[in-house]
């Protein structure tokens, strides 16, 4: 494998000298989550006031464009020519948005990076750990690792903190497979978090009610 992006990069270094044209990147984005049916009357918010959502921290080669692959459990690479069309750090962000609008943990309806922060109660925040193909042999996984928190805007004090790894086989890892995995992985992830927010904000009776104008 490594002699293969090896000969893949010497190829593109030698198209560029004479002048040819290197390959067009690939762009991928997260797939949306399947159509759901009417469960009936919508979900209601344990907490008064809004939350704000946070862009996803992407600490290194998860804040390239490349998508991120892994040889065993400590060789890591980025793909050349297969990128994310939007930074990782806001699919994450518009994800949680969507998860949020399902299963609300506010009265008002929660927002990623809103225009102005005046008003907003709460803040989540979430962090990626890991989020990459990994190849194990002749076997190769999606991997998705996320953590993310709630906080009071106000004082910036943790109400809750949680973290969620999943993994699935990719039995034919075509590109578009890795990252339909990957996809679901994540909105299973962000759809957990938001459950054991809700969970938990609802059993410690965490209200926070506006100032009156």
């Amino acid at each position: 494998m490594a002699r293969a992006y090896i000969a893949l990069a010497a190829a593109a270094f030698s198209l560029g000298c004479l002048g040819g044209s290197v390959p067009a990147p690939e762009l991928y984005r997260l797939a949306p989550p399947p159509a759901r049916a009417d469960t009936g009357a919508p979900a209601h918010g344990v907490l008064d006031g809004s939350v704000a959502i946070d862009r996803y921290l992407a600490p290194g080669i998860y804040g390239e464009r490349g998508i991120v692959y892994r040889v065993d459990e400590t060789r890591y690479g980025v793909y050349p020519y297969r990128e994310w069309a939007v930074p990782l750090g806001e699919m994450l962000g518009l994800e949680t948005e969507e998860v949020l609008a399902s299963l609300p943990l506010s009265a008002e309806r929660a927002v990623f990076e809103p225009a102005s922060r005046r008003g907003v109660t709460y803040v989540w925040r979430g962090a990626v750990r890991q989020f990459e193909e990994a190849d194990r042999g002749k076997q190769v996984f999606a991997v998705v690792e996320i953590e993310a928190k709630l906080v009071r805007a106000r004082d910036d004090s943790v109400l809750w903190g949680g973290s969620r790894r999943l993994e699935q086989e990719v039995p034919a890892p075509t590109m578009p497979a890795i990252v339909t995995a990957l996809s679901a992985l994540a909105r299973t992830a962000v759809t957990t978090l938001a459950t054991e927010a809700k969970a938990a904000v609802e059993k410690d009776g965490v209200r926070e009610r506006q100032p009156k104008p």
